[in-house]
């Protein structure tokens, strides 16, 4: 069953494929693999482009590095509207990869009980990279339902 997508994430998809081909053209010259991206669609309408730094100690996520680069050129009061995950893979998987369970609380905080994560998966092949078809979306309530909420957050002042 095909996903049901809004014109603005539809436009986060496009923009999401040129980029991981552009990205990975750049990292295949230097002799890089390919590697996880996300890109981040703000409540203001601006895309923010992350890489997984995997190798950085620790490693930082391709979510959390897109989020970053929001908060760096907006405020921390910008809310993330939609975020589109591209996954490297040796062959189709049943499923594509959902963020961690750090991004999932990152992508909580910092967005809506709306906000929508899509899912995709590319592999390289020959001619360049092919992005798979098939596709998943959830709201971040779906794959984070029981999220912490600090029980003194109305007690503070």
């Amino acid at each position: 069953m095909a996903i049901q997508l809004t014109s603005e994430e539809k436009k986060l998809i496009e923009h999401a494929k040129k980029a991981v081909v552009r990205y990975n053209e750049l990292r295949n010259s230097k002799g890089e693999l390919a590697t996880f991206y996300a890109f981040v669609l703000s409540d203001s309408g601006k895309i923010y482009d992350g890489a997984c730094l995997e190798s950085m100690g620790g490693g930082v996520c391709g979510e959390r590095a897109a989020i970053g680069r929001m908060f760096t050129e907006e405020t921390y009061s910008s809310k993330i509207k939609a975020i589109v995950i591209f996954c490297p893979v040796p062959k189709e998987l049943e499923y594509a990869p959902t963020p961690c369970g750090r991004c999932r609380n990152v992508i909580w905080e910092r967005g809506t009980e709306s906000t929508s994560i899509i899912c995709g998966q590319y592999i390289q092949r020959k001619g360049g990279w092919e992005f798979l078809p098939k596709m998943e979306k959830y709201a971040i309530k779906e794959l984070y339902p029981n999220p912490f909420k600090d029980p003194w957050a109305d007690f503070k002042g």
